[in-house]
């Protein structure tokens, strides 16, 4: 898959969205201490590629992204597997944009 968002916990790494052949609604993870392929981990709202992500220890957040142009926001509990839930909307729809956040891994 080409054009995917990622982001992680300490523990797993999640990738979702993308365009492969088509547009993407699937999540998948690793667990970064071991190797291996990436699981599962269920899909987004809505099929899209060009999307960004971002996350806390506990929670990953992807936001816009094209099939059509979206302002769509979902979530994810990084530690569960399951469907992502819808969290809001961009306030304009757009398609490769960035994301950030504070998560730091516990320094102080």
């Amino acid at each position: 898959r080409g054009s995917i968002a990622a982001c992680s916990s300490s523990t797993r790494g999640v990738f979702g969205g993308g365009y492969a052949p088509g547009f993407s609604n699937v999540i998948d993870y690793i667990t970064i201490a071991t190797t291996g392929n990436t699981t599962d981990f269920g899909d987004l709202t809505v099929a899209r590629y060009g999307l960004a992500a971002c996350s806390s220890s506990t929670r990953g957040v992807f936001g816009g992204g094209a099939a059509a142009i979206t302002n769509t926001i979902d979530y994810i509990t990084i530690a569960t597997t399951a469907n992502a839930t819808d969290f809001g909307d961009l306030t304009v729809a757009r398609f490769y944009l960035a994301a950030c956040s504070n998560g730091h891994g516990g320094l102080s």
